[in-house]
């Protein structure tokens, strides 16, 4: 709902650099038009500034995402070191190194699947969110080139 009315306020700024090229005074023998640098600076400006929090958002996704997976991997460095002094401690204390080598090993692999689990599902929420961020670019680029066609034609 956010984004509509971001998308709503750079298509009327577009549609004021229009107005405003199609207002400006055509230079003789040429197809070049003056506009008041400052009111078409000014609308620039307000665009820039209406750009859809989803590339802001995307940002923060990514230091998220960064942040998650360096988490993941302490968290699986951790369980490998407790997975490691585990069976470190089995077999010192009671001999039993087959029984040790066996749960160290179930630790490890219980690790590697957890994280694992943690890096498809970090990868997946973070490609989603950069799919709807490329549209909404994409998106606005068009609407930019079309204003930019608009002028260069008028």
């Amino acid at each position: 709902m956010g984004h509509d009315s971001h998308g709503r306020d750079m298509l009327e700024l577009l549609d004021m650099l229009e107005a405003h090229v199609a207002e400006g005074r055509r230079v003789l023998l040429s197809n070049r038009i003056m506009v008041d640098e400052g009111e078409f600076m000014a609308i620039l400006d307000q665009l820039r500034v209406s750009i859809p929090t989803e590339v802001k958002q995307a940002r923060r996704v990514l230091q998220e995402r960064q942040k998650i997976i360096i988490d993941a991997q302490t968290e699986a460095t951790r369980i490998l070191t407790m997975a490691k002094e585990r069976s470190e401690y089995l077999v010192s204390q009671h001999g039993v190194t087959a029984e040790a080598r066996y749960r160290g090993e179930d630790s490890l692999r219980d690790a590697r699947d957890k994280a694992n689990r943690s890096m498809s599902a970090i990868d997946k929420y973070a490609r989603e969110r950069l799919e709807n961020v490329e549209k909404v670019i994409r998106d606005n680029l068009a609407e930019i080139e079309r204003a930019k066609g608009s002028m260069s034609q008028a």
